[in-house]
């Protein structure tokens, strides 16, 4: 009951309270201390802590609600105000993000219309091929946007998490278009069982086909392909941790200064570059494997097109991630490695 050894915490206070009243109670009532403390472990102790800490918990909801909108109101506030300076900082970056995204979407649209206005005979043996790869374009397309409105929030983490997803898609497209018809009519007939074992569809590629009752691990899948060299394989790497509990993902995120001693718990303007240039390089690589999916003159102006226009988005964030985060050189030079 020493008041100079009690917490800061207000509920132990109030709990201790409320045990000097017990205790000044069962005193007039003529209890010496040792019958006091036979009756510690008392229900009537128990009960005591559960009311206290039962109508804090209660005073502490009826608070929030009579006072929510006005402090939410003010969390909005600063939102809008980070979203707005974080926008003058990485400007020119998100209009090249938002760019890119025009460009690919306009030219996946001119792309298609050419397709169906060919004979069927471009499709000849290619009709799954084309039907998937379209398929996982369109979704990579959805992705990258996902990944530039996380970006614009400040979610460096969240943008890089996202850019895992668009990673594999990148690895597995380019596998399909690489093995064709048959490895994309497994892929397409697969989405429609929710039994058969993970990525059983790419067994019918030959290089796979000597496996046997089970799936493929995705880094199998991921050495079949060219550009997935270790530069880009740590860069996956670095993504896993930030999907999964990992201990790297928790104390070392993308959001955090160097040298800086906090736990980031909302926005932040730092590490946005990574994932930001990482998600146009593989919408690139994505663009690239549907276009050629039916050979067209037009297709491959597509190609150079977004593939030239995904350096521009790597140079604007790299310069303003230069020009206004000096001490981060070490991420940017990892960035840079992965290109």
């Amino acid at each position: 009951m020493d008041s100079r050894n009690e917490s800061n915490d207000f509920t132990i206070t109030l709990i201790n309270n409320s045990l000097k009243e017990l205790y000044e109670e069962w005193k007039s009532e003529g209890l010496s201390d040792d019958e006091i403390l036979l009756r510690v472990t008392d229900t009537k102790l128990e009960n005591a802590i559960d009311k206290v800490t039962d109508e804090i918990s209660s005073d502490c909801v009826e608070w929030l609600s009579n006072n929510m909108y006005d402090q939410l109101i003010d969390d909005r506030a600063y939102s809008t105000e980070f979203i707005a300076r974080n926008e003058r900082l990485w400007n020119r970056g998100f209009l090249a993000s938002e760019a890119m995204y025009m460009i690919t979407i306009e030219s996946a649209r001119a792309y298609s219309n050419i397709i169906a206005e060919s004979s069927k005979k471009c499709l000849k043996d290619r009709e799954y091929t084309y039907l998937v790869l379209h398929q996982i374009h369109g979704r990579a397309c959805q992705q990258f946007l996902e990944i530039l409105h996380l970006l614009k929030g400040g979610f460096a983490d969240g943008a890089n998490a996202r850019w895992r997803s668009l990673y594999e898609l990148s690895v597995i497209s380019e596998f399909i278009r690489r093995n064709g018809e048959v490895v994309a009519k497994e892929y397409y007939k697969e989405s429609f069982s929710d039994e058969a074992p993970k990525n059983s569809w790419a067994k019918a590629a030959p290089c796979f086909s000597s496996i046997r009752g089970k799936g493929v691990p995705f880094n199998k899948i991921q050495e079949q392909c060219s550009f997935a060299n270790s530069a880009w394989k740590n860069q996956y790497l670095t993504a896993n941790h930030t999907v999964h509990a990992s201990p790297q993902g928790t104390f070392d995120r993308l959001g955090v200064p160097a040298m800086k001693d906090f736990i980031p718990v909302g926005r932040s303007d730092y590490g946005l570059a990574m994932p930001a240039i990482n998600s146009a390089i593989s919408l690139a690589m994505i663009s690239a494997d549907f276009f050629i999916s039916v050979p067209s003159g037009d297709g491959i102006v597509y190609i150079k097109t977004i593939s030239k226009w995904s350096d521009t988005v790597r140079k604007c964030y790299t310069e303003i991630e230069r020009t206004c985060f000096e001490h981060q050189k070490n991420r940017i030079k990892e960035s840079e490695t992965s290109l």
